[in-house]
């Protein structure tokens, strides 16, 4: 698997757009996600931040490391939000790799597409790019039929999802009603969407370890589905077992033996990295493998890569070539950790895995590249390469990393304007400070509303608690908008070319550059400069209602909804005051206008209609000219 095979994972099928991601990895790095961000919406991380929408929900392990001391800051990667880890037991580690998605024919449309990845690969470019890895994805459309397996495995990732979420995680929502989840509320229907999929006495193939571990269910699996024997068991791992100083099988090894049922001539073939090969070293030292052939991965593109996907192949191999096979990929390693323990237990991990039949026929090029194995030249290695390396799926000895006692904010309307916190449900104590820019820290308690000035619009708030730990949070606006603040312009040509790139363009062709400032100076008004100023307010009035009674009337009904949403957010643009105030000097009421039957869309429902009000109007009473 290549970087770009990772990345197509976030890719959009034909016609659609990302509505909703959940992520699960140990690790994430930043430069790997904003891609996988960026390939999912088709925007930069500017045209992001402007829509104001959280699409990826991120789940990492929580253990701190010397790469991570926090989780990603709301706006480091504009539109994902990473939950701060639950403190859990030290020894217990987030070890499962998924991926569940959701896809829509607009950016403000209902998903009609889901597509579940299970992987061996974190979210890092050094999965990508230096590791042999695999993944396995399926595809299921909402509207139309499914296979049964497709849609029992999407839904059994969902639950497990919300699962491991209300677990591990906190979720500044969990004592809201639904309806006001604002955060999260794009993860809620993709978790209903995969949990409407769940057919009846279905049992999927996607399995994981929060409570039962990976073995258990591979064993099951493969004895129950394999009617007869076969003759070969490849395994690939990048980590089998924690070192040892006895030359003896690794108690895992005879577990693998024992996953289904096999001839008397079996081939055993374990696939181990020489350097990283923990308690498998101290064995093959010794000579003896006691029927396990113990090679080396094969790299089918001579790019030296590390083994890092952990599989189990039986099947049955004749003449080079191999048939009849089941396949276990997942996140758990071949290892005491990785496949016998569970989520529940305090030295145990969580995995994800899938177990699937391979019922195609494999030649020797298909197994080299697949499943890393070359029969022909399989590399033994020398006595002096074996190395015991690092433990790859146990806990750094690192504390979890410790969630702020307010998760987030968000700005509420009635009564008044004011910010209401949602505080941690376990935080130690009631009080904690904060601030935003514009506003110095103080002091809050746990019952407290916060009031807002009409200016006052915090994107992001600054906590810190009593013993002066600090973190940043979100803060939803009244929209629903995460981190959200309006688009600010200089001139009335770069406002009105902004209200008019609709569809917004793709990320490729767009510049996340800032625009030319201009010097802005002016000189005392003249009455010849007055009736300039009236002459060009008339002009670009027009130019206005003009274009955009154009636009709106082209636009085909699939657009409408997110038209009106890109119409909410381009109102509230700063567009230049001085124009404004004139508008507003000569009851210049653009709105007005743009109410009339000719000019809007003769599209519109009911509902849109009224939303389409809505916005015209809100935008008028904010310019002051009603």
């Amino acid at each position: 698997m290549s970087a770009e095979t990772l990345l197509d994972i976030f890719v959009p099928p034909e016609g659609m757009v990302g509505h909703s991601a959940a992520l699960v990895a140990m690790t994430g790095a930043e430069d790997f996600l904003e891609d996988a961000v960026q390939r999912f919406t088709g925007l930069r991380p500017r045209q992001r931040a402007e829509l104001g929408n959280v699409l990826v929900y991120l789940m990492l392990d929580g253990h701190a490391s010397s790469s991570r001391q926090e989780v990603f800051p709301p706006g480091r990667i504009p539109g994902l939000h990473e939950f701060p880890p639950r403190e859990v037991e030290p020894g217990s580690l987030l070890h499962a790799k998924v991926a569940l998605l959701a896809f829509a024919p607009s950016r403000t449309g209902a998903p009609v597409h889901l597509r579940l990845a299970v992987l061996t690969a974190n979210y890092t470019y050094t999965s990508a790019r230096q590791q042999l890895e695999l993944v396995w994805v399926v595809d299921l459309p909402l509207v139309g039929s499914a296979r049964v397996e497709d849609r029992a495995d999407v839904a059994a990732a969902g639950a497990f999802v919300e699962t491991l979420l209300a677990r591990r995680f906190h979720r500044d929502e969990q004592a809201l009603p639904v309806k006001e989840h604002k955060l999260t509320a794009r993860l809620d229907v993709l978790l209903a969407a995969a949990s409407s999929l769940a057919p009846a006495n279905r049992k999927p193939r996607f399995i994981h370890s929060l409570d039962k571990p990976l073995y258990e269910q591979i064993r099951e699996r493969f004895r129950s589905s394999i009617d007869n024997p076969r003759n070969l068991l490849l395994c690939g791992s990048g980590f089998y077992e924690e070192p040892s100083t006895k030359s003896r099988k690794p108690a895992v090894f005879g577990k693998l033996e024992n996953l289904g049922v096999f001839t008397t001539n079996v081939r055993r073939v374990a696939l181990v990295e020489p350097g990283e090969a923990g308690a498998v070293a101290a064995w093959a030292k010794g000579g003896d493998t006691e029927g396990w052939e113990v090679v080396r991965p094969y790299d089918a593109l001579d790019q030296n890569r590390r083994l890092h996907a952990k599989f189990v192949y039986a099947g049955y191999l004749r003449d080079g070539h191999v048939s009849n096979g089941w396949l276990y990929l997942g996140s758990g390693n071949l290892s005491r950790r990785g496949i016998l323990t569970h989520g529940e237990m305090a030295e145990g991990n969580v995995e994800t895995g899938i177990v699937f039949e391979v019922a195609e026929r494999f030649g020797p090029k298909d197994l080299e590249r697949w499943l890393f194995w070359t029969q022909e030249h399989a590399e033994v290695v020398g006595e002096d390469e074996w190395a015991v390396g690092q433990v790859g799926d146990a806990p750094d000895a690192q504390p979890i990393l410790l969630a702020p006692p307010i998760l987030s904010a968000t700005i509420e309307t009635t009564p008044t304007r004011h910010l209401r916190l949602l505080w941690r449900e376990d935080a130690a104590s009631e009080r904690a400070s904060i601030s935003w820019i514009g506003r110095d820290l103080f002091e809050v308690q746990r019952a407290d509303e916060i009031p807002l000035k009409d200016e006052e619009n915090p994107t992001a708030l600054h906590v810190r608690d009593e013993s002066d730990r600090k973190w940043v949070v979100p803060v939803v606006d009244a929209a629903g908008r995460v981190g959200w603040q309006p688009p600010r312009f200089d001139t009335y040509a770069d406002a009105l070319a902004a209200l008019l790139d609709f569809p917004i363009r793709p990320a490729e062709a767009t510049d996340d550059g800032d625009g030319d400032d201009g010097d802005g100076t002016k000189g005392a008004p003249t009455q010849t400069a007055i009736e300039q100023e009236k002459s060009y307010a008339l002009h670009a009035a027009a130019e206005l209602v003009e274009k955009v009674a154009a636009l709106q009337a082209a636009l085909p009904e699939s657009m409408l909804d997110d038209w009106l949403d890109h119409l909410d957010r381009m109102f509230r643009a700063s567009f230049p005051e001085p124009l404004i105030a004139t508008w507003g000097t000569h009851r210049l009421d653009v709105f007005a206008h743009l109410r009339e039957p000719e000019l809007r869309s003769p599209h519109l429902t009911d509902k849109q209609r009224i939303r389409y009000f809505e916005v015209l109007d809100g935008a008028a009473r904010a310019w002051g000219l009603r």
